[in-house]
């Protein structure tokens, strides 16, 4: 008998690692990317603020001791948490499924992925998007009719100026598909980059190049944000808002300043167990999840634009 009551099954487990790793819509594993996953579920980590950045007295005398290094960080502790979902699959399925080829289990395991992954991307923006998770002083709000989609503003200005705010200049920017819509059509910040080359839109390497980015995150996915019964109305997960961070992919929770990371423990896992509960001839309940926690690390390294275009 097993010591659990659901059953992993490697299959299913596999199914759920390699889809994890599949290219899609989805960017909040770029914005706050998992670094190695760990042991145990609680976990420590170093929040760097302004300190860090504290000019260290370095001189020592000829037989002095040198002072000794002091990384200006807090640690706190934090505890992964689980993101699970069932999927209960009626036997009849699963036979008519095998006659014509289908792994009914696999497809159930590939789409409640898809919907783990889903509420992840609408976490990770949440973070991103919440002016809590930055300096106050990092942080701006456009009035009404200032956004950057308004052509007559000077996003070019705008940007700039903030981008020299965070403790480090950010190296990443972070936009919905419906905000990148806009700025790149915004008349005085085509004009400065493109100056006599003309056109109408800036492309994302342009935008790249012109404010000294690595990257520009573009999240074209969506969300309903109605209640569950009544008419879908689908919004974007990321917002009218930008973000700019900066990205360390060498860091860890312990050494490195980078605004954010993901803290995986073990790996994906799926199963599946006998439910007699499941319409007249029983059926199987697929399970699959992950455990992991999304860590702030690096307040001071971000900024954030609120309202960048009209909402």
């Amino acid at each position: 008998m097993p010591t659990a009551p659901f059953v992993v099954q490697p299959q299913l487990t596999a199914i759920a690692i390699a889809y994890g790793q599949k290219l899609t819509d989805f960017i909040a594993d770029l914005v706050m990317p998992r670094v190695k996953p760990i042991s145990k579920r609680e976990f420590e980590y170093l929040v760097y603020g302004l300190e860090a950045y504290s000019r260290p007295d370095t001189r020592v005398g000829r037989k002095g001791r040198p002072n000794e290094v002091s990384w200006a960080s807090k640690s706190l502790t934090a505890s992964v948490e689980d993101f699970s979902l069932d999927d209960p699959i009626p036997q009849d399925d699963i036979d008519q499924g095998g006659k014509d080829g289908i792994n009914v289990t696999g497809l159930s395991t590939e789409y409640i992925l898809s919907l783990i992954r889903l509420d992840r991307e609408c976490r990770v923006a949440d973070l991103v998007q919440n002016a809590s998770s930055y300096n106050a002083a990092n942080v701006q709000t456009l009035a009404g009719g200032q956004g950057l989609d308004n052509s007559e503003v000077n996003a070019s200005k705008i940007i700039n100026e903030i981008l020299e705010k965070p403790i480090v200049r950010p190296n990443i920017g972070i936009m919905s598909r419906t905000v990148w819509g806009k700025v790149a059509h915004n008349a005085l910040l085509v004009k400065a980059i493109r100056g006599s080359l003309g056109g109408d839109k800036i492309t994302p390497q342009d935008f790249c190049d012109y404010f000294e980015l690595e990257s520009l995150l573009i999240g074209p996915a969506r969300k309903n944000r109605e209640v569950k019964g009544k008419n879908p109305t689908l919004e974007s997960i990321w917002g009218p808002n930008i973000a700019f961070h900066y990205r360390d992919l060498a860091a860890s929770t312990q050494r490195g300043v980078t605004w954010g990371l993901t803290v995986p423990y073990s790996t994906p896992v799926s199963g599946a167990i006998p439910d007699a509960n499941i319409g007249m001839r029983g059926g199987v309940r697929v399970r699959a999840g992950e455990s992991l926690k999304e860590v702030v690390l690096a307040p001071d390294a971000g900024c954030l634009i609120k309202n960048a275009i009209a909402v």
